[in-house]
């Protein structure tokens, strides 16, 4: 999905809790390790850094602490959507994650666009068990959902989970009854794309357009202070 002068090196966190998507306080911890990855991917001179995680966690203070370009996977699978239809609807994995989702929704501006959404009523931990024993069922039961997002109004598909839309993707699920499934994956690898491209072109993101005063230099002395390095 990326051109071939992209190269795309994936990073994973050393640890994460069953809850983590349904405890903020849990999400706060996490987040720790997403911000030290990313300023180590700054500091090794990678181009982009794009966080893979549907719940954009950091979203604000990783655009604040990164010079480069940060693509966001479902900030970026919000904005594809929007293109490919009128309205769209999330399939989320739960209740919970739906709700955090649909307050991102919001806060990026565009509850408008949204139709109402729909979610599989499984644990993280459900969908890789399913994911793993009974692939079928998670085929059936995304399409099931699905359709009574479509019944609402939505005119594209996101799924709500990062492997979930890995999963849709690598058996070529495109499209329900031809309402398109958002690739959120190839979504945020092109959003990156472009972002570097503008980069390049002079068109850089300004720290203070997100809520900023505060300098790189700034930012680096504080990690000091509180003993972070």
């Amino acid at each position: 999905m990326a051109r071939p002068d992209t190269k795309v090196d994936i990073y994973g966190v050393e640890k994460m809790s069953p809850k983590m998507t349904e405890s903020d306080y849990i999400q706060f911890m996490h987040l720790s390790q997403v911000i030290e990855n990313a300023l180590l991917s700054e500091r090794k001179g990678y181009d982009a850094f794009c966080l893979g995680g549907t719940l954009d966690l950091g979203g604000s203070i990783l655009r604040e602490v990164l010079d480069i370009p940060v693509a966001f996977i479902f900030e970026s699978s919000l904005y594809q959507a929007c293109l490919l239809g009128t309205r769209f609807a999330i399939i989320g994995l739960n209740e919970a994650m739906l709700q955090k989702q649909m307050g991102l929704v919001r806060g990026y501006g565009l509850e408008s666009r949204m139709a109402p959404s729909e979610h599989l009523k499984w644990t993280m931990t459900d969908f890789l068990e399913f994911m793993e024993k009974d692939p079928q069922r998670v085929v059936d039961s995304f399409t099931e959902t699905a359709k009574r997002a479509i019944e609402q109004g939505a005119g594209a598909l996101i799924p709500g989970f990062g492997p979930l839309g890995v999963f849709l993707a690598e058996r070529g699920l495109h499209e329900i009854e031809e309402f398109p499934i958002v690739d959120i994956i190839a979504s945020v690898i092109k959003t990156a794309e472009v972002l570097v491209d503008l980069a390049k072109m002079g068109s850089k993101r300004n720290r203070k357009g997100f809520g900023s005063s505060a300098t790189k230099e700034e930012l680096m002395a504080a990690r000091k202070l509180y003993e972070i390095e």
